[in-house]
């Protein structure tokens, strides 16, 4: 009996393990972050680390942030706090920050030093609060979140940031490395020094080297994740390693094939430093990455598209084809083009790796389970496709429609038992201009926004910006009413360039004044002057009753110099979805003058929902009960 009672108990003692409980939780930036697969080729590595995992006993939760260096991370609500509270005695949190740390204004510096360099001297202050130095403030913000993740039983280590694609002969540049040594700002005295350097040998301005220092002083494991990737670029050769592993016109961000070998590099680091080793495999068969798709809620009639990477390195035999067949709800792709149910892929030369495209669509509610099956000789691989699909169907049309055809901007048009708010941050409308192009037609109308001081005054865009500025933008925010939630089913608008060809944007959805949930819902890098892009997007989102949701343009001028008079232009903003009353279940039947405090009621057979003290009806408007 003992020995039951001893096997029993070390049972327990491994059920949290069995159970998958050990969470990887990952924080940086934008080459680590998610991106919608529907919107742009941008592919951050943390979303595909998961996939080199066994999933039985570690999950990833990847909250890596575009443009979010450590100071921005730590501070922004929606992102470090949050993070916190997701985290478990146990789990491990992987950090890594250096790409907007460096800065865009002055590189290398402490954006709050110069922000009261500029307040003292009289000068405009800075409009981006991106920057840290490499021996101060970067070190202390990493410390925070090591002594933070600690306190919480939380086991951190450190990550080296990948190499840009900064090609110098057969090595990568100095600040391709994250090393400013060749080009940096300070402040002595009281005095500003701009295009400082430093000897070869010197490393107090590497961001590297200021990690490993903190990681050597914290104890705390170090991944060099940056002489990781500068090996597989250099293995490729500047062109192929462009072409192949780096989106388009960006020596920067990855795209799918480029972020799965960078998280294929982080997990055999990992597994080769004895981090989670027991968990971590790393395939040379072939393997879809993820090896399932979690769609999660959709709705019905909205399709949605995801991809899977086919992947496998060292084959035998070294060539052959790989077929690929879709089950009911899906078709697939190769070229994003052209879908059906099946599809067949060649490989030569003991690999491949090729980008399968999937769309769902479902026409009934509920649990939906699907799959792709991908077959070579005797080999077959499984790829579960699962979402929970929702009906649309007796819901109340709301939409709120910015038409954005005049300056000062009118107020939104609004139907349905909705609100609608358009606020500017870092942003105002200059004036509009008939310069725009829509397929045939010229001369189209459009307001055109600039970038702004904190007041709204109009300053010019700053230099060197390669990512979004998380405090400049213009907010589309739509409202549920009270007693009711609203499932979003698409976000239109007409979006342009003025006098540039070098504009980008992220669309990025959010909700509540903490702007949580952060969605990257589409994305555009050197915007074509003067031509309009029609977007039709269909993230899944629902608002809940009272709450509110935010649509947020965010732009940057991706050029090497400070300008004026570059502008992102928007009109025809349309934010359409549905609204629906509260389901019938566990409504409490309420006759005469008797209410609850709040919750649902049925009062004489009329529906009523109470909160906060006021009383709405089905459709959300406020009703007098006395």
């Amino acid at each position: 009996m003992k020995k039951i009672f001893s096997l029993f108990a070390a049972m327990l003692l491994c059920l949290p393990l069995m159970q998958g409980a050990i969470k990887v939780h990952t924080i940086g930036d934008s080459t680590m972050a998610e991106y919608d697969e529907s919107t742009t080729d941008k592919r951050g590595w943390g979303m595909y680390l998961g996939s080199f995992f066994d999933p039985a006993y570690v999950t990833v939760n990847n909250r890596g942030k575009s443009g979010a260096d450590t100071r921005s991370f730590y501070t922004g609500a929606a992102y470090w706090a949050s993070v916190k509270s997701q985290m478990n005695a146990g789990d491990y949190l992987l950090i890594q920050f250096a790409h907007n740390d460096e800065g865009t204004v002055t590189y290398g510096m402490d954006n709050i030093e110069y922000a009261q360099y500029c307040s003292d001297h009289g000068l405009p202050a800075p409009t981006d609060a991106r920057g840290t130095n490499p021996q101060t403030t970067y070190r202390d913000m990493l410390r925070a979140f090591i002594d933070e993740a600690r306190a919480l039983g939380v086991n951190p280590v450190l990550v080296g940031p990948i190499c840009r694609a900064y090609f110098q002969g057969n090595d990568i540049k100095r600040n391709g490395k994250h090393d400013l040594g060749d080009k940096f700002s300070k402040i002595e005295n009281g005095v500003l020094y701009e295009n400082q350097s430093l000897p070869a040998g010197d490393s107090t301005m590497s961001y590297v080297k200021a990690m490993k220092v903190v990681a050597a002083e914290k104890n705390v494991p170090f991944i060099d994740l940056t002489e990781a990737t500068r090996q597989i670029y250099l293995s490729y050769g500047e062109t192929p390693c462009l072409n192949l592993l780096f989106c388009q016109g960006d020596r920067t961000h990855t795209n799918a094939m480029g972020g799965n070998l960078i998280a294929r590099a982080a997990a055999d680091s990992l597994k080769s430093a004895g981090i989670l080793a027991d968990y971590i495999s790393i395939p040379t068969d072939i393997s879809a990455t993820p090896n399932a798709i979690e769609i999660g809620e959709t709705y019905c009639g909205v399709a949605q598209n995801k991809e899977f990477l086919l992947t496998g390195y060292g084959l035998d035999p070294k060539s052959g084809t790989v077929n690929l067949t879709a089950t009911a709800n899906l078709q697939i792709s190769l070229d994003k083009e052209t879908y059906a149910s099946t599809a067949s892929v060649s490989y030569s030369g003991g690999s491949m790796f090729q980008k399968i495209y999937v769309r769902a669509n479902y026409t009934a509610g509920g649990e939906q389970h699907d799959t792709v099956y991908a077959t070579t000789g005797d080999h077959a691989i499984a790829i579960p496709v699962s979402a929970n699909a929702i009906s649309l169907d007796g819901g109340a049309a709301v939409k709120a429609t910015w038409a954005i055809d005049a300056k000062p901007v009118p107020d939104a048009v609004v139907e349905g038992p909705i609100s609608a708010a358009l606020t500017m941050s870092y942003m105002m409308a200059a004036d509009t201009k008939a310069d725009f192009t829509d397929g045939d037609e010229t001369g189209v109308t459009m307001v055109r926004f600039h970038n702004a001081d904190a007041a709204g005054a109009k300053t010019a865009w700053p230099a060197n910006e390669i990512d979004e500025n998380a405090s400049r933008y213009l907010d589309f925010a739509v409202t549920a009413p009270e007693a009711m939630d609203v499932r979003i089913t698409g976000i239109t608008m007409d979006i342009a360039a003025h006098s540039t060809s070098v504009m980008c944007y992220h669309i990025n959805t959010g909700f509540g004044d903490g702007f949580t949930d952060v969605q990257t819902i589409d994305e555009k890098v050197n915007m074509p002057n003067l031509s309009i892009t029609h977007l039709a997007l269909t993230p899944t989102l629902t608002i809940p009753a009272g709450e509110t949701l935010h649509v947020r343009i965010l732009p940057w001028h991706n050029l090497g110099e400070a300008k004026s008079g570059k502008y992102i232009c928007v009109k025809n903003v349309k934010i359409e979805g549905m609204a629906f009353e509260p389901q019938d279940e566990g409504i409490e039947e309420v006759t005469g003058d008797g209410l609850r405090v709040t919750g649902k009621i049925l009062r004489n057979g009329q529906l009523l929902i109470i909160r906060d003290g006021k009383t709405y009806n089905a459709m959300g408007q406020m009703v007098d009960v006395e």
